[in-house]
């Protein structure tokens, strides 16, 4: 299987990313600039006439990679589609993790693994949802379906060389944007985190519930602290270690165990993708 060993600038890349993603069925991997390029791909690979009211079902489109797949006349479409926005990709030099978390911890970050192996767990993870029992569902099923995709990519990906690596930064990654950016559905962290240290499962009800009360507590914190309007990112990680140290020291009280695992962990992940930046931080507010 090829390992990408960094994001250089080649269209072969995708080229060859895309012939790997056949393994798993009639798959097509296409990038585009913006909303007007995805809209004039879309309309050539299925017509804008075949999808009802298209300029409200793409009015937003994701800031990630996307899947496009469903039905026709009540038959699975042939092709998945999975949809990348050209500045994620390898062939911009750009980081896909720093730019999914908003480039709030730099944009040039610390990996245990490479930009290239976690950029195709991203498309990896997009192919499973190709499958058709990944079509539609509530919140909860949506929950599963983003727990099983980073799962299925990181089967598919890990092997004895880089199991490890992948697994510290993929975990790294669910965790941030799990606390801070995700929607509820995506909010599977945790449940990433335990499977790969092979624990018992999290209910996805409880796993949300966690992480909606971790991000609430650090909003609150960080906007005591900030000296604008919005904090900073400097502000939002002390107000995430400020968190970490008081959940450590009411273990055994009153803490939820949930939120001091969410905590830990997501001031780890800081850690880990921006070790410079955490320990600056760290030393201001020793200080």
């Amino acid at each position: 299987m090829l390992v990408l060993a960094s994001a250089t600038t080649s269209h072969a890349q995708t080229e060859q990313l895309e012939a790997e993603l056949h393994q798993f069925g009639d798959i097509e991997l296409i990038t585009f600039e913006g909303r007007e390029d995805f809209l004039r791909k879309i309309d050539t690979a299925l017509g804008l006439g075949n999808i009802k009211d298209p300029n409200q079902t793409f009015a937003r489109l994701p800031r990630s990679p996307f899947t496009v797949t469903g039905r026709q006349n009540g038959q699975a479409l042939t092709t998945c589609r999975i949809f990348v926005p050209a500045r994620l990709t390898p062939e911009n030099n750009s980081e896909i993790f720093a730019e999914l978390m908003r480039n709030w911890f730099g944009t040039s970050l610390n990996y245990a693994s490479d930009t290239g192996l976690t950029y195709r767990w991203l498309i990896f993870h997009e192919a499973r949802h190709c499958q058709p029992d990944h079509f539609g569902g509530d919140a909860l099923k949506d929950n599963r379906d983003e727990h099983e995709a980073d799962l299925f990519a990181f089967n598919k990906l890990a092997n004895a060389q880089n199991r490890d690596q992948l697994a510290i930064d993929i975990t790294a990654f669910r965790m941030i944007t799990s606390a801070l950016i995700a929607r509820p559905s995506h909010m599977t962290g945790l449940s990433l985190k335990r499977a790969i240290e092979a624990r018992t499962p999290l209910d996805a009800s409880v796993e949300m519930a966690a992480f909606q009360t971790v991000r609430a507590m650090i909003n609150r914190r960080a906007k005591s602290i900030a000296t604008a309007i919005n904090p900073t990112n400097r502000e939002l990680i002390r107000a995430i270690t400020e968190l970490r140290k008081e959940a450590g020291q009411e273990t055994g009280r009153s803490s939820d165990p949930l939120t001091v695992e969410i905590l830990i962990a997501l001031d780890d992940a800081i850690a880990h993708f921006a070790p410079a930046l955490h320990r600056s931080v760290a030393n201001v507010r020793a200080n």
